[in-house]
């Protein structure tokens, strides 16, 4: 991973990894920290005792966000705006298929307006508030990264066992609002990547508990989820 740049960048990382506590965000943060030329990485987490914990890496910083909260959004936009690194690449690995209180449905019998209002709000609208504050911040004038974390039942067409409505349908509707956000981002910033990606099936909270009947080689690590999405990442034009 220690080449001259990552990610397809002419210039030396400073990223914004969202969700970067553990998990997927956690490899891919590390990832990019295992590169000498990152200068700078903003890594946020929802759990406010983790961010009031020293980095051991002095080139991270750690921030309060809830991808909900529009006002904790705005607050993140203002301070990354002031950073003297600038700021090329946003990566957003937040996302919830399920909680202590609810898990995805199996049937339309289970469907539950507050539960498919929080899924969305995460799986969605969050995607749709960092488009809204965040991707300004990129550069116009050479090539920046914003991808974010969607799943591939999220796909109608590959929809083959029905079931999680709320889950698939939140992160086709994230597909949705980045592929439009793409669309509108080509006009000022040609060279932008700007992209949902599919991370494969990772041994991470969100997946276990329905992983048991998967073999081992059909799951991925979260540091080899992270490494295949740099390089997938790396490949892409704007």
């Amino acid at each position: 991973m220690d080449r001259q740049h990552l990610l397809g960048l002419n210039e030396p990382v400073s990223a914004l990894v969202i969700g970067g506590r553990e998990g997927i965000g956690g490899a891919i943060a590390d990832a990019l920290l295992g590169n000498s030329s990152t200068v700078a990485v903003t890594v946020t987490s929802r759990d406010a005792k983790w961010v009031g914990e020293p980095s051991p890496d002095r080139r991270v910083q750690r921030r309060l966000l809830d991808v909900t909260k529009t006002e904790q959004m705005i607050s993140l936009a203002d301070e990354l705006s002031h950073r003297q690194s600038g700021l090329n690449v946003i990566l957003n690995c937040t996302g919830v298929l399920h909680t202590d209180g609810f898990g995805p449905e199996r049937s339309w019998r289970h469907l539950d307006m507050q539960t498919m209002q929080h899924v969305f709000a995460v799986n969605t609208f969050g995607v749709a508030l960092t488009i809204r504050y965040l991707l300004p911040l990129l550069p116009r004038d050479r090539r920046a990264i914003f991808a974010s974390l969607s799943a591939r039942v999220g796909s109608i067409g590959d929809n083959k066992m029905g079931g999680w409505y709320s889950y698939r349908a939140s992160k086709a509707a994230q597909n949705m609002v980045i592929r439009t956000g793409a669309i509108e981002a080509k006009r000022a910033r040609p060279n932008l990547v700007c992209v949902a990606l599919h991370p494969g099936t990772v041994r991470t909270a969100l997946s276990d508990p329905f992983t048991k009947r998967k073999a081992a080689d059909e799951l991925f690590s979260p540091s080899e989820s992270g490494q295949h999405l740099i390089s997938v990442l790396s490949g892409l034009s704007g």
